[in-house]
């Protein structure tokens, strides 16, 4: 049994104390920056939009529209009543608080399951290993670090006990990013059909804002807009020097750079990389924490959009790996993967690279190779790790 010392407990705390208040202090900076949180101002003015009935994907955005469904635009609604730079601050301000909850959070969940091991150091770990996917997130205010939230949440001690709320988080974790639908899986294995019922719920009561504010019609015209809008600027970005994620992977395959997949080739790849991320995750079902933790991961890497900020979603997998119970060359598999992870973020990018350099590299997808390896491993890992023999049995999932 690992048990680590009071002293290391203690100087492991402090230590991750000391990251998060590192982190909201370079959040609340890069929010007063006026040249930072680009993608949060789109956010604001679409709240605005939606606050005056105008419409939330007007052709003038060109390049840089409102990429989230319509309902998502009244969420950001307080925020778009304050200053900007001060919207800025708090939002990325905001976006360190949910991760500091879904990180504690988390690990108290893995501390339920007797394959997985206490270590204090895990969290200030997995936060290094994903340094620029964070620094990128709150660069531009994206809504990552909440979505990590909303989808760990629901499967923690806590989420536990108010299923129908879950319920209501997977429901906004999905109107923000659809691929995030892939954790749905996650309450039909677990048979929490309470949790389903919330989110069905929550995904009702989500879009009575808009219903309310354009009418039926026009909430049907809005989501049709928002639906020619990512057909429009996703194709040409798929296959872009930046994206990521598993669809790219796929369709380099057949594409070549800068090419523009067909409307068939997309929807292949983005099905199949759902079903890639739910098949994977269903391969680890037996352990719970092992499951939400691919189907997170699973939420940005299976989207065509992903890019290295997206990323963040991978700490409750990586966390996950550290904190395996397993033989020792099992765990220097694990390192080895992560280690990988480590050294793409770290050394693929801008300030390393410089900018021509690090698009040329970027085009070769580092990012989405040393993830698809971490995530292989993680699978293979935790279903080796079933097997492994415990003491104790852990505590049953609630119904």
């Amino acid at each position: 049994m690992d048990v680590p010392s009071a002293r290391s407990e203690a100087a492991a705390r402090w230590c991750w104390y000391a990251v998060l208040v590192a982190l909201a202090v370079w959040a609340v900076a890069l929010g007063f920056n006026p040249r930072r949180a680009g993608d949060l101002r789109i956010y604001l003015t679409a709240a605005q939009r939606f606050w005056r009935g105008l419409d939330l994907y007007p052709p003038v955005d060109a390049a840089w529209p409102f990429k989230y469904a319509p309902a998502a635009a009244w969420l950001f609604l307080p925020l778009s009543a304050l200053p900007t730079r001060v919207a800025a601050a708090a939002w990325n301000l905001s976006s360190v608080a949910a991760f500091a909850f879904a990180a504690t959070q988390w690990q108290v969940t893995l501390r339920e399951d007797l394959r997985f091991r206490s270590a204090a150091w895990v969290p200030i770990a997995t936060t290094v290993v994903l340094a620029q996917s964070f620094f990128l997130e709150l660069f531009y205010g994206q809504v990552d670090l909440l979505m990590l939230a909303l989808v760990t949440w629901p499967f923690t001690p806590a989420g536990r006990r108010y299923q129908a709320w879950s319920g209501v988080c997977l429901a906004a974790a999905i109107l923000l990013k659809p691929t995030a639908i892939v954790v749905l899986a996650a309450p039909l294995a677990l048979r929490r059909y309470r949790t389903l019922a919330g989110f069905v719920a929550g995904a009702l009561a989500l879009h009575l804002p808009l219903i309310a504010r354009f009418g039926s019609s026009g909430a049907l015209e809005q989501t049709g807009a928002w639906a020619t809008t990512l057909d429009r600027t996703t194709a040409p970005w798929v296959l872009g020097y930046n994206p990521q994620g598993l669809p790219t992977l796929l369709l380099n395959a057949v594409y070549r750079l800068d090419a523009i997949p067909s409307a068939a080739a997309l929807a292949i790849a983005n099905v199949a990389s759902i079903v890639l991320v739910v098949a994977a995750a269903l391969l680890v079902r037996s352990s719970k924490p092992a499951l939400i933790a691919v189907l997170c991961f699973g939420a940005a890497f299976a989207s065509p959009l992903a890019w290295r900020a997206n990323f963040v979603l991978a700490w409750p997998l990586i966390a996950t790996l550290f904190s395996l119970r397993a033989a020792p060359a099992r765990r220097t598999t694990a390192i080895a993967a992560v280690a990988l992870v480590g050294a793409v973020e770290w050394l693929v990018g801008e300030t390393v690279l410089g900018p021509a350099s690090a698009r040329a590299t970027l085009a070769v997808r580092p990012w989405g190779t040393a993830f698809l390896i971490l995530s292989v491993v993680a699978v293979a890992l935790f279903a080796k790790g079933q097997r492994l023999a415990v003491s104790a049995t852990a505590p049953a999932e609630p119904r």
